[in-house]
């Protein structure tokens, strides 16, 4: 049986020792306790108090007065605080803090009502900062994970950092109408009482032989959860050894871990999100329509730079090369609602070569780049 990794973390470790074998090391690694911090959002008039895990990557101030870039990473669906662990070493080099939370119904996170999965984030959001004593950070986002930054940068504007404002996408969900992929069309005509036990699928298709020829939606979760051996992964294991001093051999390890550790913990959450994902009866609040969104949103940053001096807000969007999710259209339909707005927005877009949806969220070298983007204009001392 697998531990609780969050229940009894250990203390900040020193590079993997070389006498360790890499199933040791990499077990010592992922139970390091900012893999595994706890949050309570205090009881309200609408809810109980409501336990948050989250992790806490890379670099910390020594003192309040320390600047440190600070990211808020919002996985996509199935995404949880264990991305940490592939980021941590990266993050700690370029010298950024990053923070990764499990939305309801991930790791140790408790589930809410899907008509309130915004709302929550919306209230998790400034408690957990003002809880971290951070003052600003920088949003990145993946696939589904663009639903909630987009709420939050409409209704907290002031957590960017006013001097280099700055969000990122990697592979930004896109609703099936506009992205027209006929898998993510199909599979909104599954009955909503079936995603009721869609966690319990990538548990069964990690192991099965099957796996790759059950479907775009399947094969996708598969491929976020599982490691592979194919050259693409090897190469990025390679790169992460000769950059970031990570070992080979404890990362594959480590993707073993991630995976399990991820299924020993609650993943309910998917079914609600994959549900939002497909407009099946969970909100997307202020994003309900991207166009539109985008439209009120400069209207806001208009009546804004009116108010303040604040630098225009920089939108750097990542595309991969082959996305069975939201495909070319996709990618087409999402440039298209932020274009027309250079006066008030700095938006760019990258199509990313040998990547797809799932993989480009764990890219080393797209990783390390947005990082150096918030760092290299950060204050210095």
């Amino acid at each position: 049986m697998l531990p609780q990794p969050h229940h009894k973390p250990t203390s900040e470790m020193m590079p993997p020792n070389i006498k360790s074998s890499p199933r040791t090391t990499a077990l010592e690694y992922i139970s390091q306790r900012h893999f595994h911090e706890r949050f309570i959002i205090p009881r309200t008039a609408n809810h109980e108090e409501l336990p948050i895990t989250y992790a806490d990557v890379g670099i910390r101030p020594e003192t309040t007065c320390d600047h440190v870039p600070t990211f808020l990473y919002i996985a996509g669906m199935f995404g949880s605080r264990y991305m940490g662990v592939h980021i941590h070493a990266i993050a700690k080099k370029i010298g950024v803090r990053v923070i990764i939370v499990d939305r309801p119904g991930m790791g140790g996170s408790m589930p809410v009502p899907n008509e309130s999965l915004i709302a929550t984030w919306m209230e998790l959001v400034p408690r957990l900062l003002d809880h971290l004593s951070i003052n600003h950070v920088a949003l990145i986002a993946h696939s589904a994970g663009t639903i909630y930054l987009l709420n939050t940068i409409f209704s907290y504007r002031d957590i960017l950092d006013p001097k280099n404002p700055y969000v990122a996408f990697l592979a930004p969900w896109v609703d099936p109408a506009h992205s027209q992929v006929k898998a993510m069309q199909f599979a909104r005509f599954i009955p909503t009482k079936a995603f009721s036990c869609w966690n319990q699928i990538p548990r069964f298709f990690l192991t099965s032989p099957v796996a790759a020829s059950s479907g775009a939606v399947i094969s996708s979760i598969k491929n976020n959860l599982s490691s592979t051996n194919d050259d693409a992964s090897e190469s990025k294991r390679l790169y992460i050894e000769q950059e970031y001093g990570m070992p080979r051999d404890v990362q594959v390890e480590l993707d073993k871990y991630t995976t399990r550790f991820i299924f020993t913990e609650s993943t309910l959450g998917g079914n609600a999100e994959a549900l939002q994902c497909l407009r099946k009866g969970a909100p997307w609040g202020k994003c309900d329509d991207y166009t539109q969104f985008v439209r009120d949103f400069v209207d806001m940053e208009k009546t804004r730079g009116k108010e303040s001096t604040a630098e225009k807000l920089k939108i750097q969007t990542y595309f991969a090369e082959s996305d069975i999710m939201i495909g070319k259209t996709g990618q087409s339909y999402f440039e298209k609602c932020f274009t027309g707005f250079e006066d008030m927005l700095h938006f760019e877009s990258t199509t990313v070569a040998d990547e797809d949806h799932d993989s480009l969220c764990m890219s080393p070298k797209i990783l390390a780049r947005i990082f150096r983007e918030a760092k290299a204009c950060s204050p210095r001392d």
